[in-house]
């Protein structure tokens, strides 16, 4: 029986994947899976578990290969599987982030009409709860603007709806600061040459 709780997490998980086990969860999760599978099965195991389990933190050095009788061109082989195994596994997370990252919900002009006056219904009735009639009354003002146009995309309603992004423009505007660098302007004398303290 091998001792399962000494590997790594991605130990455990390679060697589920290799069994055809599920390998979601947590370390504890993983070694009971891998005993169960054990005990139901145990030609399988002397078949597929590693002799020797390798651990990364001791790496592959000359002497280690002189010592194991390994010749080094087997171990380049291997270190060049690893490298293209590995780029696959990034290959595969990018194309999983890409799926998730689902492109943005373009709406009809109908859906953001529905959107803009659910939300000017729910201020006019918080404003009327409150006692905050000035609120109430410019909701209703902007109730009456959008049934009769609709919501554009530059206002500030479309970005309370979320229509529009509420971040900074993708080249970040700081006002009188945008494109100039640290000692960028005349009187700014900390960064120059001259200025130093030795």
């Amino acid at each position: 029986m091998v001792d399962y709780s000494s590997q790594t997490v991605a130990q455990l998980k390679e060697i589920l994947k290799d069994r055809g086990l599920s390998a979601e969860g947590k370390k504890a999760d993983l070694v009971s899976r891998l005993t169960e599978a054990d005990s139901a099965n145990p030609t399988t195991n002397a078949a597929v578990t590693p002799a020797e389990p390798v651990s990364a933190a001791e790496p592959v050095t000359q002497s280690t290969i002189a010592a194991e009788g390994v010749p080094a061109t087997e171990i380049k082989s291997n270190e060049q599987v690893d490298a293209t195994a590995d780029s696959t596994t990034d290959a595969a997370a990018t194309t999983e982030t890409k799926e998730e990252k689902e492109p943005p919900k373009v709406l009809t002009p109908e859906e953001r009409k529905s959107l803009a006056v659910e939300l000017l219904n729910k201020k006019i009735a918080r404003a009327e709860k409150f006692g905050d009639e000035a609120a109430a009354e410019q909701a209703r003002k902007d109730l009456n603007r959008v049934s009769k146009f609709g919501v554009e995309l530059g206002t500030s309603l479309a970005r309370e709806i979320g229509l529009v992004d509420n971040k900074l423009d993708d080249r970040k505007s700081h006002g009188r600061f945008r494109g100039k660098k640290f000692g960028g302007g005349k009187h700014h004398r900390g960064f120059k040459k001259n200025n130093r303290r030795n």
